[in-house]
């Protein structure tokens, strides 16, 4: 096949994107904990690399650790853990299991979160099946 042959442009399916997407995340988290080892900037580089050729074609990797969590989020709650602190307030996303994939403003593959809340705040009551 010669290159006048090789298309510019490819029909790829949002379930293949939305894969490449979680698994360039995944690998996002491992660059930051290998920052000091010899791998780390290369990584880096590759993942950054990713990312914006991901980010060309529209889609966005959400990852919602740290944030207040609202019932009305897309994201599958998957564990709820109880903050037992005096100062626990409101119900926070814990962690990212798996980050919410965005196509233009739409979600096209629901995140999976661990969210942790007060004991006395019923606002996350159970897991999502």
């Amino acid at each position: 096949m010669n290159s006048s042959n090789i298309p510019t442009e490819l029909p790829i399916a949002m379930d293949v994107v939305c894969v490449l997407s979680l698994e360039c995340w995944r690998l996002r988290r491992l660059s930051e904990q290998a920052q000091d080892g010899p791998v780390g900037p290369g990584l880096r580089y590759a993942v950054r690399h990713i990312m914006d050729a991901i980010e060309k074609i529209g889609i966005e990797v959400i990852d919602l650790t740290g944030r207040i969590y609202d019932p009305g989020m897309a994201p599958e709650v998957v564990e709820v853990r109880e903050d037992m602190s005096p100062q626990a307030g409101q119900a926070v996303i814990d962690e990212t299991i798996a980050p919410t994939v965005m196509w233009h403003g739409r979600v096209v593959r629901p995140g999976q979160i661990i969210v942790r809340r007060p004991v006395d705040n019923p606002q996350v009551t159970e897991v999502t099946e």
